[in-house]
């Protein structure tokens, strides 16, 4: 279990960061720890913003703890948030992100941006289409998306010591395009199964997990197949790896993470890919 490593979910004080709050959670139920609402302030009434906070967790019904605390001289956000999920030895950081461009990369503000780059653990992420969470808790129930790509295993390295059997169920989801008329595409099926079955192999044993491939046509649209399965199998999450940093600092998650962040009913669990 991880009783002593909680789920930092940040929050500017504002109603639209606490969206996440409710899915945070759930998935903190289900790795047998609590929530901590963190805010970080350079200067202000910390007693204040403490009561404030105790009063979001009891309107939503959370039993969990409230950290306020003052970024260092000249420290930015973000790397005060790293900080503090390092020194309360964070399992899982939670943020609700918000903004996109008119164009197909969202933009979800620099905070984000740098979490993603730079956090060492894995994120849960809320999008601006998020729908509140299911009313139970157990088992708490993960698609992860996988291409095949050694990058698309790191989410799986990052999540497979957190999830206990009986507490979480997975599937391994592969989206296959298919060309119309494609003479091979029965071999095709048959190589994204045999990935998959790989990929089983690097979750324990013992914890239930389904392998699935929808096959769909080419540009038939593989963000929306992955929330349909998501949304058909009564998911809490849909888990991808991210990866890219672009010249100006900005992270480019990839354009699938991306797209599936802005319209995903559900929070995204992410873990960054170093290759």
């Amino acid at each position: 279990m991880n009783s002593n490593r909680p789920v930092l979910v940040t929050t500017d004080g504002s109603a639209h960061s606490h969206r996440v709050l409710p899915h945070a959670a759930l998935l903190a139920t289900a790795l047998g720890t609590r929530v901590a609402l963190l805010q970080v302030i350079e200067e202000d009434d910390p007693a204040r913003l403490e009561t404030e906070l105790h009063g979001t967790l009891s309107r939503l019904g959370i039993d969990g703890d409230v950290l306020v605390r003052t970024a260092h001289e000249d420290e930015d956000v973000a790397p005060a948030i790293l900080r503090i999920a390092t020194e309360t030895d964070a399992v899982v950081l939670a943020l609700d992100s918000r903004g996109h461009g008119a164009l197909r990369h969202v933009l979800h503000g620099s905070v984000t941006l740098d979490l993603l780059k730079d956090a060492g653990l894995p994120l849960l992420v809320s999008g601006p289409n998020l729908d509140p969470p299911p009313a139970r808790a157990e088992p708490y129930r993960i698609v992860v998306t996988n291409d095949g790509s050694p990058a698309a295993e790191a989410v799986l390295h990052a999540l497979s010591p957190l999830l206990a059997p009986g507490r979480f169920e997975v599937t391994l989801l592969r989206i296959h395009e298919h060309e119309p008329g494609g003479e091979d595409n029965a071999a095709a099926l048959a190589a994204c199964e045999r990935e998959l079955a790989r990929a089983r192999e690097l979750l324990p044993a013992s914890l239930p997990v389904t392998t699935l491939v929808r096959d769909i046509p080419l540009m038939a649209g593989v963000d929306t197949a992955i929330i349909e399965e998501a949304q058909e199998l009564n998911a809490h999450a849909i888990a991808m790896s991210t990866q890219g940093v672009s010249a100006s600092r900005h992270v480019i998650i990839g354009s699938m993470a991306t797209t599936m962040l802005g319209r995903s009913p559900l929070p995204l669990l992410l873990a960054r890919a170093d290759v």
